[in-house]
């Protein structure tokens, strides 16, 4: 079985029509967070594009423009925040795709998701996984984005790559995952979100 039909038969049969509310459980940082939004926190999509390039599987990552007034220059997944007209967070993270780096719907194949997560300026984000089929062109929105690049799945699932630190909010300590692939700093939610991808893999793909 080639990695990509593992891949895909671990996420199987999970029902990603309906709203992820799976959530990563901590209560340091739920705690850390309804301090700050008492009214809850607003609900974002990020699609994971995973291709297969000879037989290695690799994530798509983009880094924001630097001309954004929030994360810019940061390295993230297509994505944003849920809008009027979006019949459920997969097709929020569909619209963002195609928004951002010019993918179609139809060069997208959706497996699953993963567990939400919580971010400290103030979004739930649901992260939805999709296999890009073929060769999609990529076309990305300046205005948006300022460049893209791919990187081995396999460099993520080791865990001598994987940094955790401590950030602290509200004098809570907060765990902070961190990747430093090539010259790109890979942290926050993106590096979270990874972590969890690479969790749920672990033992399946080598």
């Amino acid at each position: 079985m080639s990695n990509l039909n593992k891949l895909i038969d671990v996420f199987s049969g999970l029902d990603f029509s309906s709203p992820a509310d799976r959530r990563l459980q901590n209560a340091d940082i739920d705690l850390a967070l309804k301090y700050k939004f008492p009214d809850g926190l607003k609900s974002a999509a990020v699609l994971l594009p995973i291709l297969d390039n000879a037989g290695n599987l690799e994530l798509l990552l983009t880094k924001r423009s630097s001309n954004l007034t929030a994360h810019a220059g940061e390295i993230c997944f297509p994505g944003g925040g849920v809008e009027v007209g979006d019949n459920d967070i997969t097709m929020t993270a569909i619209r963002e795709t195609k928004e951002e780096v010019g993918i179609n719907q139809l060069d997208i194949k959706i497996i699953g998701n993963l567990s939400t997560v919580p971010t400290f300026t103030g979004y739930i984000i649901h992260p939805v996984i999709g296999v890009l089929m073929g060769s999609p062109v990529i076309t990305i929105d300046r205005s948006e984005v300022e460049s893209y690049f791919t990187a081995p799945l396999l460099f993520f699932m080791n865990q001598e790559n994987k940094k955790i630190g401590i950030r602290k909010f509200n004098n809570i300590e907060l765990p902070m995952i961190e990747y430093q692939y090539k010259d790109n700093r890979i942290w926050g939610a993106t590096a979270m979100i990874i972590s969890l991808l690479c969790d749920r893999l672990v033992g399946e793909i080598r």
